[in-house]
């Protein structure tokens, strides 16, 4: 790069960033570029070359050390990305992205005081960011800390009332701890919320039929958890639940459909499924009355 462009490209960043300028810098910004686009192009290890050398040129380039964290997740090296995360926030503790991004770092590495700080600090700063909420009652749950993750689920749902990973967290959570009423209310509420939306919506329909076996209404669970076979016919879940479902209405149905989800059944499929399954055929073909 010339001596002249130098001057012109530092003058931009003092103009619209107030930042430093030197050749270091403006390389700097020049191999962060080019981590960008590798990045763009799935080549990680081209892409964290550049980023390293970028924050290598300038440690106080904070978007260099943003990508770089970014990089990092993709690689699931989240140790990497933490401490890229945390340099970027010394140097702009004020964007909710880097406090969001290294609070989900922190949940997967299994640090949950760390990234309820880091969500809770999101909040502060966007209390728009919807994510944010839903995360911080994901890592409420994993502490264990249920009352707590239910409000910041239904936060979530009060900013985006069509966010499909609060509604089905928030309708688990109330099935998990007993609320069945509470829990096939929201799950309703969600239904006709992402009405349109294909497999979320057959998620949820299943969550529906699981909370109305509970409470043993089995007629309507066997409606729920057809209407999520059809909006995902190879749903494995709901062939079994709609088997089972039906073992107290239907015995030729309850048949049918553990027939059919058996033979569907491979090394993915959870064991203690296949193992009721087989014992409820065992039951109906001798007739035993249903538990």
């Amino acid at each position: 790069m010339s001596k002249k462009l130098i001057l012109v490209v530092c003058a931009l960043a003092t103009l619209f960033t107030g930042g430093k300028c030197s050749r270091e810098h403006v390389h700097s910004v020049e191999m962060m570029n080019k981590c960008v686009e590798y990045h763009r192009r799935k080549l990680f290890p081209q892409a964290i070359r550049d980023c390293s050398k970028a924050v290598s040129l300038d440690p106080e380039n904070e978007k260099a050390h943003h990508n770089l964290s970014i990089v990092y997740i993709e690689t699931k090296e989240f140790e990497q990305a933490a401490r890229h995360l945390q340099k970027a926030i010394a140097l702009n503790d004020e964007l909710a992205i880097y406090h969001y991004q290294l609070g989900e770092v922190y949940q997967w590495m299994g640090q949950y005081e760390q990234a309820e700080t880091e969500l809770k600090r999101t909040i502060e700063l966007d209390a728009k960011l919807y994510k944010a909420h839903y995360r911080l009652g994901r890592v409420l749950e994993e502490m264990d800390r249920p009352d707590e993750a239910l409000q910041k689920y239904t936060d979530s749902l009060k900013v985006n009332g069509k966010f499909f990973d609060a509604y089905r967290e928030l309708g688990s959570l109330y099935l998990d701890y007993g609320f069945l009423g509470q829990g096939e209310q929201v799950l309703r509420e969600g239904i006709k919320a992402l009405e349109g939306r294909g497999d979320e919506l057959a998620v949820l329909h299943h969550r529906l039929g699981t909370v109305l076996s509970e409470k043993k209404e089995y007629e309507k669970a066997v409606v729920a958890f057809r209407q999520a076979l059809e909006m995902k016919p190879d749903m494995e879940d709901a062939m079994f639940s709609l088997g089972w479902s039906y073992s107290y209405t239907n015995k030729e149905n309850a048949k049918i459909w553990l027939e059919k989800f058996l033979e569907t059944a491979n090394q993915k499929t959870r064991m203690d499924y296949i193992s009721a399954a087989n014992a409820r055929l065992a039951e109906i073909a001798v007739g035993s009355p249903m538990q």
